[in-house]
Parts: C-alpha cells; structure tokens; sequence
C-alpha cells in the first residue's frame, strides 16, 4: 500500500447492562476428539516493510529481528527495491552493466541475518529506464526482461539456486491505482507487457522461480490478468491483489478479506492449474501513512486490530473445505519505521501516530503483534469449536492441536465492525471435551488476552496524557506493556471430563488459552540424545534452531534442581521460550550434531 445494537449468539444464556450497552453470554465448546484439517501458517509467511530500503534502518531492523522470532514471521515485502538499488547503467543504447551493491545490502539482512525466505516486489523503475518517473513503463521492454533475469541470476549466484526457488516475485505494485501507474503514462495493456517480459527474463535465468502479478489493489483485476497470461502463453506461478477492511469512516470488515480470498480462490480454481495464492497486504485501513484519527487508523495503534486479524484468519480458516486457502496473508507493515509521507522523518520522536506498524519505531510491540504471537502459538491440526457468531459481530473463534499432540490451543475473539464505542464486557462458558492427554496427566492451562487494559501499550500511552519525550520512565511503562499478558495460569490432573471455565471478555478483545501437557512422554532422560542431526544456539531467552530437522525439533527445560518443568517440540527455526515458561532460571538441554548443549536462561528480570 502506498495510498439497537442486535448481538446474534447461538447460544444465547443471559444478559445484563453493562456500561452503554447490552452485555452477552456467550457458550463455547470445544472438541479434541473432532479434527477438521490442516491449519497452515499463511498469516506469518510474510508482513510488508514500506519502501525495501527501509531494510538498512536500524530501527526497522531491531522490528523485524523481533518478528521473526516472536511472531514466526517468514519474509518482508518491500516496495521500491529496484529504483532504490538502482542496479542498471544504460545509456538507452547498446549493453547495458549492471551494480548489485546496493542490492545486496537489503537483501544480505533478509536473506542471511534475518534468514527469511523473501517476497520479492519488482518495482518501481531504476533512473536509467524511466520513461516518465519513477512509478512509469520503461523506456525499453527488453532492456526491462533481461534486467530482470540478470537479477535472478544475481541472486542465483549470491545465495544458491536451491533457496532462490523457493522465493516468491511478485511484478509491480498496484498498477492499476493511477499513482504507480497510470498517472506516469501506463495502462493496463502496459503492465500485461511489464509482467510478460519480466516473467520471461526470470524464467530464462531458472525455470522453477515463482513469479506471478496483477499485485493489484482490487481482486477484481486478477481475472483479466489470468486470460492475458493464458491467452498469451505466458507462463504465471501465482496471483495476488491487495485488499482492506476498511468500510466508510468508522467500520472495518474482516469478511472483506475473507471474500477476497474467496474471489481469488475461484479465479484460481476456474485456471485448472496449481497456482499459489496471495494477499500481499491487508489491514483495517489503507490510511496508515500517520497522523488520521479515523476510528480505523488508531486501530493500528490500539488493541481493536488484534481481533480484527485473528477474525479474518479464522473466517478464512472456516473456508478451507470450499476454497484454497491463501499460501500468503501480510499484514502491512511490520514496522512505524515508514517512508510513506513524512511521518516517521518528522515524528521519529513520537511513539503512536497512526501508522500502518505492528511495532512502533522505539521497538514497542502493539497490540495488534501480540495477536500475531498468539497466532504463532496455534497447532497444525484444526479441532472442532462451535458457538460462536460466525460472520456476525461478537464472541467466536476456532481451536488447534499440536502436533505432536501435546498442546491445544484456543483462540477466542469478541470484534465488533463498527470499530469505536464498543464498551459492553461479554461473558465466555466454555466447555473443552476430549482433550488428547491420558488420564493423570499434568496439564497446565494458560490464558493470554490482549485487550484495552492488556498487551496494549496504547492503552497506557492514553493513560499517561499521551506523553511525547522517550524519556525512561515512559519507555519502560510502554516496553511492560508491549509483552503479551498473561491473565492467569494453573495446572490440572487431567481425569478425561470436560473442563469448563468461565471468564469475561471485553468487546474488541481476544484470548488464548493453551492447554499443556507437562508430562508428555517422550521427555528424554539426562544422558540421552532428544534430537540429532540439528543445531540449536540461545540468544537471551530466543532459541535458534538449523539443521535437517528443525521442523520437528524436541528440547526439555529443567529448573536448576534438575526437575522437567516443559518440554518442547519446536517448528520454527526462532523460538522465544518466554512465550513458554513463568519468570525464574531454568536450564534448556538438547543433544545436536553430536554435541550436547545446555544453556541456563533467566526469564523475567
């Protein structure tokens, strides 16, 4: 991007008055005995960074080391990589030479620092094949395709062939919003010829890249794209368009995403081929360049965003039987660390300004991440949760399983559309049957919410008349309330009956409850291996893991006595143990490349 009350409930129990409107009770129950298919991570394959440059800033970088690893988030996708690498000298006649430099000094951070797979967003045009700005056709079509297969090849040489075919490119951004087309001389007839010559230098360099269009701002534009493509014989891996929520001035709508998705999913479908699909950027609003105080604009700041984003993966979720899941869903954009407009060169002081950011330019997190780091606790199996409000305002959510069995995760959201005035506190029963642990089995149970009053360092910044001065005092208040918090924790002897608890649920608010099985078997005794054939390093509380099989990874956590106290089966290849473990020292153990490693961690000051 660069541009009454009625509560439907299906089990509806009892109500009251709570502030200035109706509060509800709703009834979720839970089924662990029932699985309803994979749940693949496409909320965290990617997030949006702004321009691609913004990759060197050091507050930007701090942001994305903080996503990787406490959000699992996979690749950043940047505007501008060309025109702010600048890689081609061409005189507008004869061969043009080409300088990867500065090229590689964005990517170098993506690619080996932060060790993402990346999305790769061809645009906009290098000085030296302008026609008309920065946002125009080029001067010269080949000159265009070889440069862009001079640039696979680049990357093919500087970080392998193996790893570069596992990378997304996507031609373009928005062709068909005036600003980064139109306006500078383009049409749509243009870009079909932009994206057919640089699908075909790319293809030149490796048959096997990923590449595909319109990366347009509606979904309605990836169907002409797909019969151009078709027509034309030229070769396309994938569609993608761009899509928000937001809904005139006050509203944002997750079943927007959800129905766009739908949309590319049939288009997708109707092609009779296997082509990726992606929504490479979504948010409450495409208005967060700074300083709106639209209702949908402070979102981005505040707590509402975090069951708008968990609402939106869930609706999507919900259609997995019907339509092809999206293989991408970014969030825009990672960091307040943005070049849109002025507002980070001229705020860089300020710690909230309406930005599109999940963390803001001081390294606070918002709220809206801690739903992303809720997310990236969820499992890979879906299990069966039913009572919620489906498409309508309110209480829902869906439920997942390890997998390895060992931990259920439940995610539990109260969203209203009309995103402001919603005060009303809601009520939860749920009810978890058949959880995957044998009788006798030591479960801790922990609940994780993110509302007005928790994870939500907003909150407090209203709370402390807006203060503009990063002094200390304010940034410690802020950074405590950035983590993600914990409402309370208990652990159970798991007898085989349902658990049931009950708890309150403010209306723009979501929960996580985790359900742990302390005493999984397979805990390794002292002396045996867990895992061979990986790698595993501790950066303060992270837990970095390499090697053949990091997917499937077991660690175990002693306390200094030497007593387990959890154990671990890690699928990504950050983990931030926090997310895990109360405050106190305990020590982490893992057997891997033949060496056994155990590291001592402090969790909490």
């Amino acid at each position: 991007m660069i541009k009454s009350l009625k509560l439907i409930a299906v089990f509806f129990t009892s109500a009251c008055l709570a502030s200035s409107a109706l509060a509800t009770t709703y009834t979720i129950n839970v089924n662990g005995a029932t699985k309803q298919g994979a749940v693949p991570h496409f909320w965290s394959r990617c997030v949006g960074t702004g321009g691609a440059q913004l990759c060197t800033d050091a507050n930007w970088k701090k942001a994305a080391k903080i996503g990787v690893e406490e959000a699992g988030f996979q690749a950043f996708r940047g505007h501008l990589i060309l025109s702010a690498s600048n890689p081609i000298s061409w005189s507008g006649s004869g061969t043009p030479t080409y300088n990867w430099t500065e090229f590689d000094k964005i990517y170098d951070i993506l690619v080996d620092t932060l060790k993402t797979v990346p999305v790769v967003e061809l645009s906009a045009m290098p000085s030296a094949l302008q026609s008309n700005g920065l946002w125009s056709p080029p001067k010269d079509y080949s000159v265009w395709g070889n440069m862009i297969k001079e640039l696979v090849n680049h990357c093919i040489t500087r970080y392998g062939k193996e790893n570069v075919e596992k990378w997304i490119w996507e031609v373009w951004n928005e062709w068909d919003y005036k600003g980064f087309w139109g306006d500078y001389g383009g049409d749509e007839s243009e870009y079909y010829q932009l994206y057919k010559y640089a699908a075909e230098g790319a293809k030149s360099a490796d048959s096997l890249i990923k590449i595909g269009g319109p990366a347009s701002s509606m979904s309605s534009n990836v169907q002409p794209f797909w019969n151009y493509c078709k027509d034309n014989s030229v070769k396309v891996d994938l569609l993608s368009n761009h899509c928000y929520g937001q809904s005139g001035t006050t509203i944002s709508k997750p079943t927007g995403i959800r129905d766009d998705n739908r949309t590319r999913s049939n288009v997708i479908k109707n092609t009779g081929k296997t082509l990726l699909s992606l929504n490479t950027e979504f948010n409450s609003s495409y208005s967060g360049q700074g300083g709106s105080t639209s209702d949908f604009c402070i979102s981005m700041d505040s707590h509402v965003n975090a069951p708008f984003v968990v609402k939106c993966v869930k609706l999507i979720l919900d259609d997995a039987s019907t339509y092809q899941l999206p293989d991408v869903l970014s969030y825009w954009a990672i960091s307040d660390v943005f070049d849109e407009g002025s507002w980070y060169s001229n705020n860089s002081y300020k710690f909230f300004g309406q930005v599109f950011g999940l963390i803001n330019q001081h390294g606070i997190r918002k709220a809206t991440f801690n739903a992303f780091k809720m997310l990236n606790m969820v499992g890979a199996t879906r299990i069966s949760l039913t009572g919620g409000t489906g498409d309508n305002d309110g209480v829902d959510g869906f439920a997942t399983l390890s997998s390895d069995s060992s931990q259920v995760a439940i995610m539990v959201y109260n969203f209203y559309n009309t995103l402001s005035g919603q005060t009303a506190i809601d009520s939860v029963n749920l009810s978890v049957n058949n959880l995957p642990f044998s009788n006798g089995s030591s479960i801790e149970i922990r609940h994780y919410r993110v509302d007005s009053l928790h994870s939500n360092p907003y909150g407090v910044w209203q709370r402390m008349k807006k203060p503009l001065s990063t002094n200390s005092a304010a940034m410690d208040s802020l950074t405590a309330a950035s983590k993600l918090a914990m409402l309370d924790s208990t652990t159970i002897s798991y007898t085989g009956v349902a658990y049931t608890k009950g708890f309150s649920l403010p209306r723009q608010a979501v929960s996580l409850l985790l359900f742990k099985n302390k005493s999984s078997a397979g805990i390794a005794p002292k002396g045996q291996a867990i895992k061979d054939n990986c790698a595993f390093s501790l950066n303060g509380t992270v837990l970095h893991v390499s090697g053949a099989n990091k997917s499937s990874t077991k660690i175990a956590i002693y306390s200094l006595d030497g007593k387990n106290v959890n154990y671990l089966r890690i699928g990504n290849e950050y983990c931030d143990l926090r997310q895990y473990l109360p405050n106190g020292v305990f020590l982490v153990r893992a057997l891997g490349s033949g060496s056994n490693i155990i590291r001592k961690i402090v969790i909490g000051k």
